[in-house]
């Protein structure tokens, strides 16, 4: 099947996977729609893949944390007259400690990320494919999907929805001719981890021993979408980790998890 054609849209391609995507579909030969808040970081990828690929992009400095966010990002391919062939739904965010103490405006827009703004693009993108009868659609979960996650009770939570909705999309749209994918990672070489270290955390699940880089993840993430997978986890010890917790009661998983997650001071 020709994808040399389509264009592609990545969220949160400013840095980490999002960017690792980006490189990897501009070597594909696809045009590219990349949406972040970061202007200068997206006009630097941008230019980088110019130079490199001869790469057609359009940068969307976008803040898809907040509610109108993706009506934003809509309205501005359609005004374009861009068709997205390929949706990435790779932005998102994580906030670590208890659930209580944490910021209740930024559990929003956590939340508004995470699950509302990939939502809203898979309809509207969705549609569009749909009407079209092409597409692919990926979207990011995380192995955090697969239990009860404390410390990470909002963002577990929000991965898990992803995860659910992903495979319920997938059977709506795949007589439309639209792929719909989602892929978990676990632990990778990303600003959310590289922030916990900096804020001198020790988490033994997290350890950075065990992180996968982002190029990795990005690479099997395009594999599998275009492969059909309907969802998958990323490294086999990660995926071993995960499916093996669906054995055991859920009252010890949440206790082995609290266990895992829980952070002692690495300084």
């Amino acid at each position: 099947m020709n994808r040399s054609q389509g264009v592609a849209l990545v969220t949160g391609a400013s840095s980490g996977i999002g960017l690792e995507f980006a490189r990897l579909l501009a070597a594909r030969g696809h045009a590219l729609v990349l949406v972040a808040r970061s202007t200068s970081k997206l006009e630097a990828l941008a230019r980088e893949l110019d130079a490199a690929h001869g790469t057609a992009v359009t940068v969307a400095s976008i803040d898809l944390g907040l509610p109108g966010g993706s009506q934003q990002l809509w309205d501005f391919t359609e005004s374009q007259g861009i068709e997205i062939e390929i949706l990435i739904n790779n932005a998102g965010s994580g906030l670590y400690g208890d659930h209580i103490a944490l910021d209740p405006a930024k559990v929003g827009s956590m939340l508004q990320l995470n699950i509302l703004s990939l939502s809203e693009l898979c309809q509207r993108y969705g549609a569009a494919m749909a009407r079209r009868g092409r597409g692919w659609i990926l979207n990011i979960a995380s192995t955090a999907a697969y239990q009860p996650t404390p410390y990470f009770a909002a963002y577990g939570a929000s991965k898990a929805y992803v995860l659910n909705f992903s495979e319920a999309l997938a059977m709506e749209l795949e007589d439309q001719g639209v792929i719909v994918s989602c892929l978990s990672p676990g632990p990778s070489d990303t600003a959310f981890f590289s922030d916990l270290d900096q804020r001198g955390l020790a988490i033994e699940a997290l350890a950075k021993a065990g992180r996968r880089s982002a190029r990795s993840v990005a690479e099997v993430g395009l594999v599998r979408l275009f492969a059909g997978k309907l969802s998958s986890i990323d490294g086999r010890m990660n995926a071993l980790k995960a499916r093996s917790l669906r054995l055991v009661p859920r009252a010890l998983v949440a206790r082995f998890s609290k266990d895992l997650m829980k952070a002692t001071a690495s300084i």
